[in-house]
């Protein structure tokens, strides 16, 4: 689906040119101008006007799939899309083919559920439909078959570029980032954080906690909801959560909109 409304108006165009010469030949038909060409001009004419008419129709269409994705970036619900199956419908645009995609869409309000739609791909987005990466989406919150795929989203990192950060981390001083924690959640604002997907990550944390790399939608009071991955460990008690669906409450460093730390004593235990 795309936002461009370029398509509908050159199809427009076509569409009062064909109908502006539609008419002047069905004109010099009836009116006899040539009389032994009065039928082919009546036939070529009447031809041109339906066809104007198809174009105009195809146009609207157009118009309307544009208008839709306008509406899904301004007002859409932000979510993930895995790929389960990719298949060329043969159809292109702008240079740009056009592709039948499976997906199983996670978002808010939705849940995870799968959906087929047709997109016309940007030829440097083919390679994301065979990584294994989730495709940032728009969903209508009313309608969630109403899907628009962002495909100027750059993708998060996969699972084992994950395992090998988690591995690997940079040296972080346990006492520091404590005092950190605390003071986010005795001075934070308010806010949650959904799972839009999960997956442990393969390892523990100096207290033993799992560690999870998830795709997160993360609300804080009074900013604009956002969403990207994240890596962070999680009490034993509280895995349950970690779950497409599952909210987190969370605070937010009220100065580092980077910033956050769970909220678990929050949350019922599992």
């Amino acid at each position: 689906m795309t936002t461009s409304r370029g398509p509908a108006i050159v199809l427009y165009l076509v569409a009062a040119l064909e109908g502006v010469l539609g008419v002047g030949f069905l004109s010099a038909g009836t009116a006899g101008v040539v009389p032994e060409a009065s039928m082919t001009f009546s036939i070529v004419g009447t031809v041109l006007i339906l066809g104007a008419v198809l174009l105009f129709m195809l146009g609207m269409r157009f118009a309307r799939r544009a208008a839709m994705a306008r509406y899904l970036r301004e007002r859409g619900v932000l979510g993930t899309a895995q790929v389960l199956g990719a298949r060329q419908t043969g159809v292109t645009l702008n240079d740009q083919p056009q592709v039948a995609l499976d997906l199983r869409i996670t978002a808010p309000g939705h849940g995870t559920y799968d959906a087929s739609i047709k997109e016309f791909v940007p030829f440097i987005a083919l390679g994301m439909l065979g990584s294994g990466r989730p495709l940032s989406v728009r969903v209508d919150a009313q309608d969630r078959q109403r899907i628009l795929v962002d495909w100027e989203f750059v993708p998060s990192a996969s699972a084992d570029e994950i395992r090998r950060a988690v591995a690997t981390p940079a040296p972080v001083d346990p006492a520091e980032a404590a005092r950190a924690k605390a003071q986010i959640l005795a001075t934070g604002v308010p806010g949650t954080v959904r799972v839009l997907s999960a997956e442990f990550a393969g390892s523990l944390d100096e207290q033993g906690r799992p560690v999870y790399s998830a795709q997160l939608h993360i609300q804080v009071e009074g900013r604009a909801p956002v969403a990207g991955p994240a890596v962070f460990a999680v009490p034993l008690e509280r895995v349950s959560v970690m779950q497409p669906g599952g909210v987190i409450p969370i605070k937010a460093d009220p100065y580092d909109p980077q910033k956050f730390a769970a909220d678990w004593d929050r949350l019922p235990a599992s």
